[in-house]
C-alpha cells in the first residue's frame, strides 16, 4: 500500500481570475489529478489560494513543482506536508471553493487572523487546519 501525503501551500495570483477563468482551469487539471491519484482542494480568496493535495509523495511534489513554475502563481509556500492515514477528499480529483471572508472571520481561532483581511499567505498550520475542518463540517457547499 502506498504511502499517502497531504501537502497544504498557499499562494498568490499574479492576476485576477475570474470564477469562470478557475472553473475551466479546474476543468483541464482534475483529469490529470485522477490519473495521478491526486485528490484535494483549491480554496480562493481575492486572489489569494490555499490548495490542499493529497495522494503519493511523488505524484504530490512533482505536482507542487509544476504548480510553481506556473506564471499564475507568485509567493507560493508550504503551509505543511505530511503523511495521513487516509484522504480527506477521497472524491475529489480537485474540489473548489470561493472564500467569503464573513465566514473565514466566523470560524472560531480565524476571527483575529482574518478581520484585516489578511490573504491566505500568511497563515499557519494550525489555522490552515481549521479551515479545513470547517470545510469538512460542511461550511461551505
Amino acid at each position: 500500500m502506498t504511502q499517502l501525503t497531504q501537502l497544504i501551500y498557499v499562494s498568490k495570483a499574479t492576476r485576477a481570475l475570474d470564477k469562470e477563468e478557475l472553473t475551466t482551469l479546474l476543468g483541464k487539471i482534475r483529469p490529470n489529478n485522477s490519473r495521478l491519484g491526486i485528490t484535494g482542494i483549491l480554496l480562493h480568496d481575492s486572489g489569494s489560494f490555499l490548495q490542499v493535495l493529497e495522494g503519493p509523495l511523488t505524484a504530490i511534489r512533482e505536482l507542487y513543482q509544476r504548480i510553481a513554475k506556473d506564471d499564475k502563481h507568485q509567493s507560493m509556500v508550504t503551509i505543511l506536508e505530511r503523511p495521513i492515514p487516509e484522504r480527506q477528499f477521497p472524491n475529489w480529483s480537485m474540489g473548489f471553493a470561493e472564500v467569503d471572508p464573513e465566514l473565514l472571520e466566523s470560524i472560531d481561532g480565524l476571527n483575529d487572523f482574518y478581520s484585516d483581511a489578511t490573504c491566505f499567505n500568511e497563515i499557519d498550520p494550525g489555522r490552515a487546519t481549521k479551515i479545513l475542518q470547517a470545510f469538512a463540517k460542511g461550511r461551505w457547499h
